[in-house]
């Protein structure tokens, strides 16, 4: 029989009483993550850019037993995501997780690429990262209960991919500043670690992987010869905002099964 006061800790995703914002919380990884949390019990704040979806999901996670709020938010806006993160924390009494997931991809050879390009990926995809994370991590300092903050980056963060140079860019500096914030904000009990998937499909690029050529092509570059789900990225999140991550801060985690080693 299994000695469940040993030494060493069993795993717990009850997250009863904790409250996470999801930005990009309505499509693909973002909303597999706000139904996961929903399903451990925690208060979700669901982000997005239209007020019905962000209100459908909020509904499904309290219909999972969870609590959910729904706040429009365009992350393009500081504005938007301040009032984001002091509805968050006015509705719930505080802010003890923030996933940062929202993001876009433009599809362009670097020579083909404009400054509004330029604008729309960095400001959706690193720029919100920065400014909900300060939004954030200023509720929790001033909570004294620290928190956890935890940025979907991709593994095109790391190499770099062709006519996806400002989606890759975009990733880099979501990894370098995740490494920044924990060094800044770990004296105040906060955790900041990145995600990096792979290849899962989602709204951004399921029409890409309806093209047989492409999917067959991809998967000839996984050793395990499959694409990831979002899923598996909702428990990879849930576990980093879990106790059980303790010793996990300033990490970029690669979840591609196996893609980058190659």
């Amino acid at each position: 029989m299994l000695n469940m006061n040993g030494p060493v800790k069993m795993a717990s995703y009850d997250m009863a009483g904790k409250t996470a914002v999801v930005t990009g919380g309505t499509k693909g990884i973002g909303k597999a993550i706000a139904l996961a949390f929903g399903q451990c019990g925690a208060n979700v704040v669901v982000a997005g850019r239209h007020e019905d979806e962000c209100t459908a999901v909020a509904e499904a996670i309290t219909s999972a037993g969870g609590h959910g709020k729904g706040i429009r938010t365009d992350v393009r806006n500081i504005d938007e995501i301040d009032a984001l993160i002091a509805g968050a924390a006015e509705t719930f009494g505080g802010v003890d997780i923030l996933i940062n997931c929202a993001g876009v991809a433009i599809t362009k050879k670097i020579l083909d690429l404009d400054v509004e390009d330029y604008d729309m990926v960095m400001e959706t995809n690193l720029r919100s990262v920065l400014f909900a994370s300060k939004a954030a991590a200023a509720v929790m300092k001033a909570s004294e209960k620290g928190g956890k903050i935890i940025n979907i980056a991709s593994v095109g963060g790391l190499k770099g991919t062709s006519a996806l140079s400002l989606y890759g860019a975009s990733k880099a500096g979501v990894i370098n500043l995740t490494k920044t914030m924990a060094l800044e904000w770990s004296r105040y009990g906060i955790q900041t670690n990145a995600v990096c998937p792979g290849y899962v499909v989602t709204e951004i690029n399921k029409a890409e992987f309806e093209n047989e050529k492409f999917r067959d092509h991809v998967l000839k570059t996984i050793p395990q010869r499959r694409l990831g789900t979002v899923d598996e990225v909702a428990a990879l999140v849930l576990f980093l905002a879990s106790d059980m991550s303790g010793m996990i801060n300033g990490e970029a985690i690669v979840a591609d099964m196996g893609a980058i080693c190659g």
